[in-house]
């Protein structure tokens, strides 16, 4: 199906002389192609994540206004929590 899509790109012709050409019924290669468009974008739809670690801050705001802001490290936050 794919290889058909690419050949008849290639070749200049109209889809429905394509298929004329090839025996394709003209349904069935409109479905093809509309697939083919479909595989293109989720091929393309896929985003590159980093996974490197980043230091990042933690504010916590007690209720009678203290703020204390440190480093994303669950240790010291559970400490600080239970704090108040």
């Amino acid at each position: 199906m794919l290889s058909m899509i690419s050949e008849w790109q290639q070749s200049g012709k109209s889809k429905k002389a394509y298929c004329s050409e090839k025996g394709i019924k003209e349904a069935t290669f409109y479905y093809w192609f509309s697939l083919s468009k479909e595989t293109e974008f989720r091929r393309d739809s896929f985003i590159r994540i980093d996974k490197t670690p980043r230091k990042s801050d933690v504010e916590i705001i007690y209720p009678n206004g203290v703020r204390i802001k440190t480093e994303n490290d669950l240790a010291l936050l559970s400490q600080l929590i239970r704090l108040y």
